[in-house]
C-alpha cells in the first residue's frame, strides 16, 4: 500500500471515494470501518452509493492498494474477494462511552489512530466529558490500559485519566518537519541578537564619549569661575562715575566750612 503519511485517522478516511484500480469506476464512499477489537486492528471497511447509500461495497483491509487525499485505490479482481461479508467480531467503537474501572464515566471514544500499510491501531482518541477537570479537547486513550469492550462502552483504569495525554493533529507526523524551521530560526535569532549586542555597544560608546564631552565642559566651567572669583572684575561705568561725583562734593563742602 502506498500512503505518505506513516499514521491517519479513522476520521481521515470516512467519505473517500473508493475507486477499482482495475476499472477506474466508483465503488462509493466510506461509511465505516471494521474494526476487531480484540487485535485493535481494521480489517476492512464499508463503502456505500447509489440513493440514501442503498448499494454497499465491502472491502478487507489487503484489497486497498492505496489511500491518497480524496479516494483509495482498491483491487477486487481476486474473486475470493468479490464482497466479502462483515466479521460478526467488527466493530467501530466510535461514540462509545469511555468509563473507569471505578464506575466514572469520563468521556466518548471519537476516532482512533491507524498504520495504513497493516491496518493497526496504536491509539484511541476520546473527547473529556469533564470528569474532575479534565478540559475539553481531544486525548489519546492508550490501548493497553483498557481492561473491557461492550457495545456501547469501554472500561479503562483510573490512573489513565490522572494525566491525560493531550492530542496535537499531526504532531507526531510533522516533528521531523520543524527541525529545519527551528534550526533556522535560531541561527537568525542568535544573528540578530548578536545585530543587537554590537549595536547596543556602539551605542554604550557613544554614551560615554559624550559624558566624557560634557564632564570636560563642565570642568572648564568650574575653572573660569574660580578664576573670576579670585580676581573680581571693577565697577562699571556708572557706578565709578557717582563715586566720583561723591568725592567732589564732599572736598566743597569741607573748603566751604
Amino acid at each position: 500500500m502506498n500512503r505518505q503519511e506513516s499514521v491517519i485517522k479513522q476520521s481521515q478516511l470516512i467519505n473517500l471515494l473508493a475507486i477499482d484500480r482495475r476499472t477506474a469506476e466508483e465503488l462509493g464512499r466510506v461509511d465505516h470501518l471494521w474494526l476487531n477489537t480484540q487485535t485493535h486492528k481494521v480489517i476492512g471497511l464499508t463503502c456505500k452509493a447509489g440513493f440514501l447509500g442503498s448499494s454497499k461495497q465491502r472491502i478487507i483491509w489487503q484489497q486497498i492498494e492505496s489511500i491518497g487525499e480524496h479516494s483509495i485505490l482498491v483491487n477486487i479482481n481476486a474473486e475470493e474477494f468479490a464482497n466479502p461479508e462483515k466479521p460478526d467480531e467488527a466493530y467501530t467503537l466510535i461514540g462509545h462511552e469511555v468509563w473507569t474501572d471505578t464506575g466514572s464515566k469520563v468521556g466518548k471514544l471519537v476516532d482512533y489512530l491507524i498504520v495504513p500499510e497493516t491496518g493497526a491501531v496504536i491509539n484511541y482518541l476520546f473527547t473529556s466529558s469533564g470528569w474532575r477537570g479534565i478540559l475539553n479537547g481531544l486525548y489519546i486513550l492508550p490501548i493497553d490500559k483498557i481492561q473491557s469492550i461492550g457495545s456501547k462502552r469501554l472500561i479503562v483504569e483510573e490512573a489513565t485519566f490522572q494525566e491525560p495525554q493531550f492530542y496535537s493533529e499531526g504532531l507526531n507526523q510533522k516533528v521531523g518537519q520543524f527541525k529545519d524551521f527551528f534550526k533556522t530560526d535560531l541561527e537568525e535569532t542568535k544573528r540578530h541578537l548578536d545585530s543587537l549586542a554590537k549595536g547596543a555597544q556602539n551605542i554604550a560608546e557613544q554614551a560615554k564619549d559624550k559624558a566624557q564631552e560634557l564632564a570636560d565642559r563642565a570642568k572648564e566651567q568650574l575653572s573660569d569661575g574660580q578664576q573670576k572669583s579670585e580676581n573680581p572684575a571693577l565697577p562699571e561705568a556708572p557706578e565709578i562715575i557717582e563715586i566720583k561725583a561723591e568725592l567732589i562734593k564732599d572736598a566743597e563742602e569741607k573748603e566751604k566750612g
